[in-house]
């Protein structure tokens, strides 16, 4: 039997996830198989959380951040996590990414892994996971 509070979290889950897609759609090519330049996962395990894998760093730019926050922002129970997960560097970067909440970014890139045109990504009003990169 599904509760109203599961229906809730369903309906919103798909509404977020589409908005996500459809803003992401506009930069880049959506591949479960690391051949685009994004993933957004599609299993809805019940959080009030969607995840995307960023395989073009280009994705992280501070006004597409922005954006995704201003679509969760209307969600306060809900966040987007994003991670890196670029090609070829699953053995010499460390896992880093940024959590998008309705209010705040929190910034856990680690700039020194990351190619120089990057290494200065500034989200306005963010809180930074690591102080030393």
């Amino acid at each position: 039997m599904t509760t109203d509070s599961e229906s809730l979290q369903e309906r919103e889950w798909e509404i977020l996830h589409d908005r996500i897609d459809a803003l992401l759609g506009r930069f880049g090519t959506k591949n479960a198989f690391r051949r685009g330049d994004y993933w957004i996962r599609d299993d809805n395990w019940g959080l009030h959380e969607h995840s995307i894998e960023i395989q073009n760093l280009a994705l992280l730019e501070p006004a597409i951040v922005e954006s995704l926050r201003r679509i969760v922002s209307d969600y306060p129970d809900w966040e987007i996590v994003v991670s890196v997960d670029v090609p070829g560097t699953e053995n010499a970067w460390p896992r880093m990414g940024i959590v998008v909440q309705p209010n705040k970014i929190i910034d856990g890139l680690q700039r020194d892994f990351l190619p120089e045109p990057f290494r200065s990504l500034h989200y306005e009003g963010s809180r930074r996971l690591f102080d030393a990169d």
